[in-house]
């Protein structure tokens, strides 16, 4: 999800809330229809790899790609380890099986529900979305696809950071599978868990005491670090380069991503970085001082009156407590000065960066006309006849006006603002619209997350396409790929794609056809950002 998003959909911006909307999650992925399959072929030797002090088996799908499943990279971050940085993974003895994905951290039916509003805006049946069922806090693991053996030269590395708001998702959603993309495009294809909501967000004072940086609330973050390092120790065990490494996200998976590159702890850790639908502008963070309140709020409405107390609450009982209490704060990344650098940014890493069409038309409330007045209230408080003018001219409906007004502020604006921010560091960004709306797809459009299964090629059984679908399939893993490999996404038979600068503003479309835009973006976002 994008920016300080809450879990109801909400974002905080410059400290003040905004507009609510639904359960903001990663995107389209956990339906039947989708999956991997494999077999155990324990006369291949390929399938036996040492990593990470241990021996793991793997298993290889009709692609011939190698999947390695549920690796732990760091140390269940249970009992006294709640709460703590993530801790070393304690090597196990003997072969080990990596054939099935591990656990999904604490979460609710949040990430169901929300696929389950998707596939009825598709046509399709909510039944076809199962629930979520395996999951603990014992979820520190990672997945590895691959298509080569070690002695290969080594390929080009690619690690998804799920979405969900930092509340929900979890790396092995069927749309986040990277068997295909691996296949397809020689890659080596990464996902990973990483502490969720209260157990991965939460600061507090008492938990600030016994940290030995003083600092709280950043614990989700640390264990997207511990995975890079993994991968940075490990990955060429799997045939991949650890010196080309591409971190992509997309929601709250894209907004860490954001936060990590102003992290000094995951320096060198990653060369290149792709945020879909997800980007964080230099002033979209969390204060450290507003997190620690809500902390002792939290535990105070839990009579959790010291750390073993809290530390002895079943991780259920704070998930049920965040949703019934916290729905309006964003569990996301907390600028503390120490673990997040709130104005920096990794220099020289080549960035590719977002948004789609119609991000926030899904979450829009009954009442439209009043959410057009609040976003216009909210996003454009100094500009608000402006910008109501310029959309009065382009869309008849109060719908389509409210939905590009708040999928601008929260999406497309803080895109181009980190892109031109890159831009001013030295970095040559390349920028994004997806514009695509599947057959049948009016009640959604381009919608949040719809971009995903074009990426990775795991459209759902129940997800309406054509030919057009798999030609797009096609040009956005490629360019995706070409950017993980060399940091340009151009190669043959792709249309050109220029890099954004802040005079052109070159704006990849991503749709039914492939062509330069602007237009809207930029003059949308030059009326919001004047009137902030």
């Amino acid at each position: 999800m994008s920016s300080l998003w809450n879990s109801s959909g909400a974002r905080k911006r410059r400290g003040l809330p905004v507009a609510l909307g639904g359960l903001i999650v990663a995107a389209l992925g956990i339906a039947l229809g989708c999956t991997e399959g494999g077999q155990v072929a324990s006369s291949d030797e390929s399938l036996l790899v040492s990593a990470g002090g241990e021996r793991l088996l793997g298993t290889r799908l009709p692609s011939g790609v190698r999947a390695f499943r549920g690796i732990p990279f760091a140390a269940p971050p249970v009992g006294a380890l709640r709460w703590k940085s993530p801790q070393p993974h304690r090597a196990r003895k003997g072969v080990q099986d990596a054939e099935e994905f591990g656990a999904a951290c604490p979460q609710d039916q949040g990430n169901a529900d929300w696929y389950r509003d998707v596939a009825a805006g598709l046509g399709a049946d909510r039944r076809v979305i199962p629930p979520l069922t395996k999951v603990s806090e014992d979820c520190l693991y990672l997945n590895v696809w691959t298509p080569t053996t070690a002695g290969d030269t080594p390929r080009a590395v690619m690690v998804w950071i799920h979405g969900g708001s930092n509340v929900n998702g979890y790396a092995h959603e069927p749309n986040y599978r990277g068997g295909a993309l691996a296949s397809a495009r020689d890659l080596v294809v990464v996902s990973i868990n990483y502490r969720l909501g209260p157990l991965g967000f939460m600061a507090h004072p008492a938990l600030e005491q016994e940290d030995p940086q003083r600092v709280s609330g950043y614990y989700g973050l640390a264990d997207q670090v511990a995975a890079l390092r993994w991968v940075q120790d490990n990955i060429a065990a799997f045939g991949g380069d650890p010196t080309q490494v591409t971190v992509f996200g997309e929601s709250a998976g894209g907004g860490n991503i954001s936060a990590l590159m102003r992290m000094p702890s995951a320096l060198g850790l990653f060369h290149r970085a792709i945020i879909q639908s997800g980007a964080l502008a230099p002033y979209d963070r969390i204060d450290y001082s507003e997190a620690l309140k809500v902390g002792e709020q939290f535990f105070e409405s839990l009579r959790a009156p010291n750390v073993e107390a809290m530390r002895a609450l079943p991780w259920e009982q704070m998930v049920q407590k965040r949703a019934a209490e916290l729905k309006s704060y964003y569990f996301g990344p907390i600028a503390d000065g120490v673990n997040l650098v709130a104005d920096a940014e990794v220099a020289g890493i080549p960035l590719m960066v977002g948004a789609n069409h119609d991000e926030w038309l899904m979450y829009l409330p009954e009442d439209v006309e009043s959410s057009w007045h609040d976003a216009l209230q909210q996003h454009a408080p100094r500009a608000q006849r402006k910008v109501a003018q310029l959309l009065e001219q382009r869309y008849d409906s109060v719908e389509m006006r409210a939905n590009r007004l708040i999928s601008a502020a929260e999406f497309w604006c803080p895109a181009r603002e980190v892109a031109n921010r890159m831009e001013s560091l030295g970095v040559t960004p390349y920028v994004y619209l997806f514009t695509r709306v599947r057959p049948g797809g009016d009640a959604l459009l381009a919608y949040h997350g719809a971009e995903i299964p074009y990426v990775f090629d795991t459209a759902d059984s129940w997800l309406p396409g054509d030919s057009v679908d798999d030609r797009l399939t096609m040009a956005m893993q490629s360019y995706w790929a070409n950017f993980a490999t060399r940091g340009d996404p151009n190669g043959p038979a792709l249309a050109r794609w220029p890099p954004y600068a802040s005079d052109t503003q070159n704006i990849l479309q991503l749709g039914g056809d492939i062509e330069l835009s602007s237009g809207e973006w930029t003059e949308l976002c030059d009326l919001i950002e004047s009137s902030q």
